[in-house]
């Protein structure tokens, strides 16, 4: 079975509730911070898209799958005594991880689902290549216009108030609205009809929008973010991130255009007055579009934030705020990526199963210290485990392994095989405490297992096994 299918379903299935939560809570964040600059909100947002497209790749770094055995502890083993490791410590590890455990679905669902979102990524990523081939074709047919001189000297103004080299300014009959474009030598594109129709103080609103935008390097960062949000573009959570990440994008812009030009109360009247001209303008086919730039709750949001001047943080209280925030948003997710689900599919056939079959012993300084016995009954394997007492040092090497004197070897509750990788759970006697190994066959007669180790104990290296021959 393909392992790239459970990593896809794995990441999907994770990135589904991970999301929910991590919007949710930077929803609540982001009121917090609404009396702050809206440049503070725009930076949680995008620090929101962030951790929901990497925290679900986290999930992937226990993943059942990789012929390699994981080195991602999933429970402690009371019978690994390095210093300094209490019960208590083992106890909370094993809290943390409770929802790690892997989760079963059938090998036709996990290809299906992977199937169906990498048709989905793709496209949403045709999708965002045919954009960008649009704005190069409305580029190309822009042309420069013959600005009066009046409306010359208000760019020039434009420019020098806000610290800006000269941008080239372009107009494009297919424009519904003022917009920039270009990386490396953006420029301003405006409808054909601005000129002829925008007064002075619409002309110093829109171009200290527009070069707010250039001087936050805004184009550049939302092309970064649409790439970033493809793996989570199915989730309609992931539509809200982005949504909020524009909307603060163009208030903070306000905010720097309304600070360095006119009045807050012109350039809101301005604002009011650009996007009735842009309605005004629009062919009937196309409207949809337009008003989407300048719809009525942002185009009202973005009108109250210029306008608001009182109730709002000083700044050191607010950047305190988003410092709080922030390491909010990142507590929640350090404690979300406790509760990862690892997806597997069954693969425990009998052809697979046999060769681990049989009683296994690993010895210390030619003694005996590990015995696993194997069997199989209705397809499973069953067995025991009798354990042992053992010391690892700092590098992981035995430096004491014994075995317990006990008549009654510990069970095995569980035995799953997933890519040749034997995963055993035993349940230790008189407590609810598990133990878990990796099991790897490396010969006809010999193995490898791997005791899977809380993160603040020496890892043990894997031990030898050799298989008991009958009679012996």
């Amino acid at each position: 079975m393909n392992p790239i299918n459970e990593i896809i379903v794995t990441y999907v299935t994770n990135a589904l509730w991970m999301t929910c939560v991590i919007s949710a809570v930077a929803v609540l964040l982001s009121r917090a911070l609404r009396r702050g600059p809206s440049s503070h909100r725009h930076a949680l947002w995008v620090a929101a898209l962030l951790l929901t497209v990497l925290l679900p790749f986290a999930s992937l770094r226990g993943s059942r799958n990789n012929d390699k055995p994981s080195s991602e502890p999933v429970a402690a083993a009371s019978t690994v005594q390095p210093a300094g490791f209490s019960g208590a410590s083992r106890a909370l590890w094993r809290q943390m991880r409770h929802g790690g455990h892997p989760v079963q679905f059938g090998p036709l669902w996990v290809r299906f689902v992977a199937l169906l979102y990498l048709g989905f990524i793709l496209y949403r990523a045709v999708r965002l290549y045919r954009g960008w081939q649009s704005l190069r074709a409305m580029l190309r047919e822009s042309s420069e216009p013959q600005i009066p001189l009046a409306m010359r000297t208000v760019v020039e103004q434009c420019h020098s108030l806000l610290g800006m080299k000269p941008v080239p300014i372009l107009l494009s009959l297919e424009g519904k609205g003022p917009a920039t474009l270009g990386i490396h030598n953006p420029v301003l594109v405006l409808p054909e009809w601005f000129f002829s129709q925008a007064s002075e103080d619409e002309l110093s609103s829109v171009l200290g929008h527009e070069l707010a935008h250039i001087r936050r390097h805004d184009f550049l960062l939302n092309l970064v973010y649409e790439l970033l949000i493809l793996p989570i573009s199915f989730h309609p959570a992931a539509a809200l991130i982005k949504a909020r990440i524009d909307q603060t994008r163009e208030l903070a812009c306000d905010e720097i255009a309304a600070e360095c030009l006119s009045t807050r109360t012109q350039y809101a009247r301005s604002l009011l007055s650009i996007a009735e001209s842009m309605a005004a303008n629009q062919r009937p086919a196309t409207v949809g579009y337009a008003l989407g730039l300048f719809d009525t709750n942002t185009l009202e949001d973005r009108i109250m934030n210029v306008l608001a001047k009182a109730n709002r943080f000083r700044k050191t209280w607010a950047r305190a705020s988003a410092l709080g925030a922030s390491g909010l948003l990142i507590t929640t997710c350090l404690g979300v990526s406790g509760f990862s689900i690892q997806v597997t599919q069954p693969h425990n056939t009998d052809a697979n199963l046999q060769p681990f079959v049989g009683t296994w012993q690993a010895r210390f300084k030619g003694k005996v210290f590990e015995t696993i016995k194997l069997e199989k009954q209705e397809g499973k394997l069953t067995g025991s485990v009798r354990g042992a007492d053992i010391e690892v040092d700092k590098d992981g090497e035995l430096t004491s392994a014994h075995a317990i004197d006990s008549s009654d070897p510990d069970p095995i509750v569980e035995a799953t095989l997933a890519s040749g990788i034997l995963r055993i759970t035993i349940k230790e006697k008189d407590s609810e405490d598990t133990i878990q190994f990796e099991m790897k066959l490396t010969g006809p007669d010999q193995a490898e297992l791997r005791i899977l180790a809380p993160p603040d104990v020496p890892t043990p290296k894997p031990w030898k096994l050799e298989r008991v021959k009958d009679g012996q």
